[in-house]
């Protein structure tokens, strides 16, 4: 699944916290954030509550266990129906 542009809760493991404590102290086991990008590292987030001159932290894949997110599946298409039309 794609979060880039989502709002999205993190879930923290103990070692994301411990890495996520330098540039945002105020972050618990679990927080809100923007997902500004994501790649074969993890995802690029802009976290709200944060007031730094750092646009965007990297979250690694291995810092945090769940991320959850409002997802609505798009409505699909619809189709006439197969066969002869006259």
């Amino acid at each position: 699944m794609n979060l880039v542009g989502r709002s999205v809760r993190f879930h923290l493991l103990p070692q994301g916290r411990e890495a996520l404590e330098p540039v945002a102290a105020s972050v618990k086991e679990h927080f809100d954030a923007v997902v500004a990008d994501e790649d074969h590292l993890g995802v690029w987030i802009s976290i709200p509550e944060i007031e730094s001159p750092i646009g965007v932290v990297l979250l690694k894949w291995e810092y945090f266990s769940t991320a959850t997110l409002d997802y609505e599946p798009e409505v699909p298409l619809e189709r006439s129906p197969a066969g002869f039309r006259s």
